[in-house]
């Protein structure tokens, strides 16, 4: 073999070190991003360098074994199994364990379930289902969602030698050709789907698979130029070369510190790392270049080797961290780097005494697969174990059994309840049985109760929210006799007219109809009272929630005789993705009484929203704030999450049906004087009679 600066040889196999300096790059990114994302706001696109090179990776070990004749489909199975599975293996196991033995009931049977589809190389498909978007709290606080990346590169692995041993012997000729195709289809895919179906899109293998055949083309190139002359190989040579790098650096570069989680991803804007990294990997493959050597300088070639086991081990611990943090009271960005700092000795460790020694094919490899299988089929049983075992989240009984009826009120397409009591955050909470709507409830007025007149007096805006309350605004306007309409649609659904995509809206365009629909049903009612209830703290994107306030306000105050727009309850500290009752139950192992429980950190914005509202209610006469709030905030500032046997929070932000009772005085008086208010205009306006 041909060694160049910076080549070396490991088992066998050509190595370079710049492309374990391009794996630092990638890594460190994703590292800095998921610790603190402000201080790199695209730095998740590190996981799309790391597509690119995959790809060229795989392609060129390929085509080396199949020009020396030594390739066989099932030695490089084998060598995906040894290189990937025991380190993955390891972290299932390792989050299993912290989250079995540190957290609070039941908090273990979400990563149990998804442990065994990221085994079975489907963590994307899991996500995608049942995460949601990659900056949904869902997937935020899950310690597998990362796996994701490694569901599409498994997948790809699974696929692409066998594709391309069947292209290269029908049409060798034109290999290049039919993947230069197949790239440019998948990524017209990506585009069409970042706006009609992003998080598809961003998960799933065939709006993924260009970045992977990116990598793979550029493999096929520096493959035939391989058996070219030096002199036909020098228009690739020296000064070209070296600039094509920086170009390269520099966009991936551009890419970590300009895209965020407004931008529409992937889309246009992913070019920026993938071209970044094949112009990156053109420039210093062949390790000639001064940029290919800076690459091979100690500390990202180490970082490089190990950035597999660094991407495996840093999510879980970060998460771990940042929810200890949260279950005590503390600030969730410490905790977030005493995990990743914890994260790191792991990787290390498990790259030294797992990864590594497992994955040699010399003498004792039979034993060393055997080992490798046999951990994989403990851990696949242990997840299914604690997958399916009930945990017990109230063991002494303290609490009532909590209700949820607002999935009855849904107006939306995906209205069915029967998985929320499947998930361990709502297992102890008692749902109905709504199954799905066979249209879409929102066409025809939402859900209209008719207490009185054909025409609603009250109509319901909101999202989750709102459908908390709705029972009780239900039973309000049947013992006043008014008719009411709720308009109120989950999955995150805004009472503002904004154009949302959602798994009830999946295109912008049913999305808008949706506002536009909303629209014509007040313009037709003209109800007596009209409420907005929402999660406002999720409305605040930039500081721009008094504009769309009083953008929305302009349209609808004029089609309303009261509008009442609801403080939005105090969310829990440290309890986004577990068991409420569950987590108070673990802490009363150690206290007598009810422990306290703290508001999160935006409670300083949602008081600040209310405060803006009110001042908007001084130019929109007839909006009123309902201060929700209040009655589920203690006097020493924490939050009023239950009394006596009663359980008033669902989850972290949302009520049961125990809640939502302790706001029925504030609706009874609002709907009372909304409807005294409309008596009297509409005696105002009738004509005087002698």
């Amino acid at each position: 073999m041909e060694f160049r600066p910076g080549l070396q040889q490991r088992n066998g196999e050509g190595y370079l070190a710049p492309l374990d300096g391009i794996r630092a790059v990638a890594i460190l990114a994703v590292l800095i991003f998921h610790l603190w994302p402000p201080a790199l706001s695209g730095g998740f696109a590190g996981v799309d360098v790391f597509f690119v090179l995959s790809g060229f990776l795989i392609t060129s070990v390929i085509r080396r074994d199949l020009r020396h004749g030594s390739f066989s489909l099932k030695e490089f199975y084998l060598r995906r199994i040894q290189r990937l599975l025991p380190n993955a293996v390891a972290t299932v196991l390792g989050v299993l364990f912290l989250w079995t033995w540190f957290m609070p009931p039941g908090a273990v049977v979400q990563p149990a379930v998804h442990g065994l589809w990221s085994l079975l190389n489907l963590s994307n498909f899991y996500v995608w289902k049942y995460l949601g978007g990659y900056w949904g709290n869902a997937a935020e606080w899950a310690p597998l969602t990362h796996f994701w990346s490694l569901g599409v590169e498994e997948q790809f692995y699974l696929l692409f030698p066998g594709a391309l041993l069947l292209l290269q012997r029908l049409s060798f000729g034109r290999l290049r050709f039919w993947l230069l195709l197949a790239t440019a289809i998948s990524f017209c895919l990506c585009l069409h789907g970042t706006f009609t179906r992003p998080t598809a899109t961003f998960y799933l293998l065939p709006t993924r698979l260009w970045e992977l055949l990116l990598g793979a083309v550029i493999a096929l190139r520096r493959d035939s130029l391989e058996v070219l002359e030096s002199s036909s190989r020098a228009l690739w040579s020296g000064h070209r070369r070296e600039t094509l790098g920086w170009i390269g650096l520099a966009l991936i570069l551009i890419g970590f510190l300009v895209i965020d989680d407004g931008s529409a991803f992937p889309g246009w804007v992913v070019l920026l790392p993938t071209m970044g990294t094949a112009l990156l990997l053109e420039s210093v493959a062949d390790g000639e270049t001064r940029l290919s050597r800076l690459l091979s300088i100690p500390f990202l070639a180490v970082t490089g080797k190990l950035s597999y086991s660094l991407y495996l081990w840093h999510w879980p611990l970060i998460i771990f961290g940042k929810v200890q943090a949260e279950l005590y009271g503390l600030p969730a960005l410490p905790g977030a780097l005493v995990g990743g700092g914890a994260g790191v000795l792991l990787a290390w460790a498990a790259y030294h005494f797992v990864e590594q020694p497992l994955r040699r094919r010399g003498a004792g490899r039979r034993g060393r697969l055997i080992a490798v299988a046999a951990g994989f089929g403990a851990v696949a049983v242990g997840c299914g174990i604690l997958a399916i075992r009930p945990p017990v989240y109230d063991p002494g009984h303290r609490f009532d059994r909590s209700t949820f009826s607002g999935k009855r009120y849904d107006a939306g397409r995906a209205a069915d309840s029967r998985g929320l009591a499947a998930t361990a955050r709502y297992a102890d909470i008692d749902f109905p049985v709504v199954p799905p709507p066979a249209g879409d409830p929102w066409r025809t007025g939402g859900i209209v109760h008719r207490f009185g007149s054909d025409r609603p007096s009250v109509v319901v805006l909101g999202s989750s929210h709102a459908l908390m309350y709705a029972r009780v605004i239900d039973e309000l306007c049947r013992e006043q006799g008014l008719s009411v309409a709720f308009l109120c649609v989950d999955e995150g659904t805004p009472a503002f007219f904004e154009t949302t995509v959602n798994p009830n809206f999946p295109t912008a365009a049913d999305a808008r109809e949706f506002d536009e629909t909303r629209k014509r049903w007040l313009k037709e009612w003209r109800p007596e009272a009209g409420f907005l209830i929402d999660r406002w703290d999720a409305r605040d994107r930039e500081g721009d929630f008094d504009g769309r306030l009083r953008d929305f306000l302009r349209e609808v105050t004029p089609l309303a005789g009261r509008l009442f727009f609801v403080s939005q309850i105090p969310v829990v500290r440290g309890a986004a993705d577990v068991n409420l009752r569950g987590l108070v139950s673990w802490r009363m192992r150690a206290e007598k009484n009810l422990p306290p429980l703290e508001p999160d950190a935006k409670e300083d914005l949602r008081r600040r929203i209310d405060a803006r509202v009110r001042i908007a209610a001084k130019d929109f006469p007839n909006l009123s704030v309902l201060p929700m709030d209040e009655r589920f905030r203690r006097e020493d500032g924490g939050v009023r999450y239950a009394e006596g046997r009663q359980f008033f929070y669902a989850d972290d932000n949302h009520l049961t049906d125990a809640g939502s009772e302790q706001a029925r005085g504030l609706f009874q008086k609002a709907l009372s004087d909304a409807h005294a208010a409309a008596a009297v205009e509409g005696d105002r306006k009738k004509p005087a009679t002698e």
